[in-house]
């Protein structure tokens, strides 16, 4: 009886690797629910790009090929045979693909991949198909998402690979990031895995232009996130995603607003003359919108003195506030159309941050153990710098609490706190509660 079922097993073996070897779009792999064999056909299962294993024999299959792998190759290390060679290495890729498949949360046998792929037993192509079809019934395991990047690492600094197969490897992933994070809710290890995907360009592969990138990823993410109120780790990919925007050229912000639906500078216009101070010179949407950047952060945060020698980037203030005005936009019309959602708020606070924190960069100020202190330049560094930074003067919080920008945002969420709070959400005391104690303006709201 023991000897038909190995055979059996063996007969899965030489299936699945026939499937894999001779097919090399496999994108799906799972376990089709079948109680018994009473057809007396190969459990092996493959229909277009897709492969199966029928439920009954995963159990005879894995400790089978599971078992063999301890005692050949993993158990002990000082006979040859556990180490991969050109002798064994069939014999050993069939038995790992197997295994992990149907269980990928074992660290040792992606170790043993690994081995193989530096001894070139494996290719680096095929590997990441096979993590494509381990993450297909598997969206969330951390060790498939692992490898894949050591593989991916490994092929972007290669310098004789090109551009073309760069840019197709990076569309893959993250296809294969968004169906994870569609199979599976609060799927951390996927976005964290695009996440690495955009640094590791950027720190890697110099030549490679990411402007155009990070505005695709930015309206992925809107959308994702709109349609997604409850999953917090799409969220905090989107917050990502605003910080590189940031950093975007000219060119490619001139780009950006053409690819999304509003004009940034009018809604940005009508974000300050809504929530408008009362006691200060009254400006209208049409004179906002024509004002030039310097002009624009000079009505909003007036002159500052700078404690070095680098220039004021008022294009790029003025960037910044124009995105989280917007980011406010539809964080309010979510937050009206699905209440009561604790992720949305979490998000809230993220863009009040970010505008207080533009404020304090703007007066050269940080918060640091919860005091404004001068902040220092890293790319003017003196002594005579570092001496003077010392908790701020009376003067300084004044221009910052009677700065417009300042007032707006205060205004702006004390109208929205107070209107959610109507609405029963509790969720608004907490936030204005983090606008106190958190960004330290208890003194003011």
């Amino acid at each position: 009886m023991d000897e038909d079922k190995f055979a059996l097993v063996e007969k899965i073996l030489k299936d699945v690797d026939n499937v894999m070897s001779k097919n090399a779009e496999l994108n799906a792999f799972d376990i089709v629910p079948v109680e018994s064999n009473n057809q007396n056909k190969s459990p092996v299962l493959h229909l277009e790009n897709c492969l199966g294993l029928e439920s009954w024999c995963v159990k005879h299959v894995y400790m089978y090929c599971y078992s063999e792998l301890m005692d050949k190759y993993l158990s002990k290390p000082k006979r040859r045979i556990s180490k991969p060679s050109s002798m064994n290495s069939e014999r050993l890729n069939k038995l790992l693909n197997v295994t992990l498949l149907l269980n990928p949360e074992i660290p040792s046998l992606w170790n043993k991949r690994r081995e193989m792929v530096l001894k070139s037993l494996l290719e680096k192509s095929v590997e990441l198909q096979f993590t494509r079809l381990v993450l297909s019934r598997k969206p969330k395991c951390n060790d498939a998402f692992a490898y894949r990047r050591w593989l991916l690492e490994a092929i972007f600094r290669d310098e004789t690979v090109q551009s073309n197969y760069i840019e197709d490897l990076v569309n893959e992933d993250l296809t294969i990031c968004e169906l994870a994070a569609y199979k599976c809710a609060n799927n951390y290890h996927s976005w964290n895995h695009r996440m690495w995907l955009l640094k590791t360009l950027k720190n890697i592969r110099k030549q490679f232009d990411l402007n155009f990138l990070y505005i695709k990823e930015y309206g992925f993410s809107e959308r994702w996130s709109s349609n997604h109120v409850s999953d917090f780790s799409c969220f905090h990919y989107r917050q990502f995603c605003i910080n590189n925007i940031f950093t975007i050229s000219q060119e490619s912000w001139s780009t950006l607003e053409n690819s999304v639906d509003v004009n940034l500078r009018k809604n940005l216009a009508s974000f300050i003359v809504q929530n408008y101070p009362n006691d200060a010179v009254q400006v209208t949407e049409e004179n906002i919108v024509s004002y030039s950047d310097e002009k624009l952060i000079n009505l909003l945060l007036g002159y500052a003195v700078k404690n070095c020698n680098c220039l004021q980037n008022n294009a790029l203030e003025s960037r910044k506030l124009e995105i989280l005005c917007q980011e406010f936009a539809l964080n309010n019309e979510l937050l009206r159309f699905y209440k009561y959602h604790e992720t949305l708020w979490y998000h809230r606070r993220f863009i009040a941050h970010e505008v207080i924190t533009l404020i304090y960069e703007h007066f050269d100020l940080v918060r640091q153990n919860g005091a404004l202190v001068k902040n220092v330049c890293r790319k003017c560094n003196k002594e005579e710098i570092r001496q003077k930074q010392a908790k701020i003067v009376r003067y300084d919080s004044n221009r910052i609490y009677s700065s417009i920008l300042f007032n707006i945002l205060l205004s702006h969420e004390k109208k929205f706190v107070e209107e959610r709070r109507n609405d029963c959400d509790t969720y608004a005391d907490r936030h204005e509660k983090f606008l106190k104690y958190v960004e330290g303006l208890n003194n003011v709201i």
